[in-house]
């Protein structure tokens, strides 16, 4: 399954990606919003975003799920953020799954199998 992982500490963009593509996952990244959506308009595959919702950049996590899945009404979502779920239950899409930072790596591919599981 590939995904598209969102995150702009690059520590936490590495042991992510890494642990993801451990798990099976084809794994691409991106730093910025922006980016993201560039990278989501090429991959018809992609079946999962896990996003950062406090990222640099003229756009935010939340943001960026909302453009995905206007273009992608069947990706799967998993946010993650340091912040309480009270934004989250404001600002999330349907079916998409919260990852509290910090976060164990078992706990990022936990989540990441939960959301495609919500939309597939």
């Amino acid at each position: 399954m590939k995904l598209i992982l969102v995150e702009d500490d690059p520590l936490i963009l590495l042991c992510t990606s890494d642990a993801l593509a451990e798990a099976g996952f084809e794994v691409q990244t991106a730093i910025r919003g922006e980016e993201a959506l560039g990278l989501l308009s090429d991959a018809a595959d992609c079946v999962l975003m896990m996003v950062d919702v406090r990222l640099g950049g003229r756009i935010d996590g939340w943001e960026v799920a909302r453009r995905a899945r206007n273009a992608r009404p069947d990706i799967a979502m998993v946010y993650t953020t340091t912040a309480d779920g009270l934004a989250f239950d404001r600002e999330c899409v349907d079916r998409s799954v919260l990852l509290q930072k910090p976060y164990t790596l078992d706990r990022a591919v936990t989540a990441a199998r939960e959301a495609c599981r919500m939309v597939g």
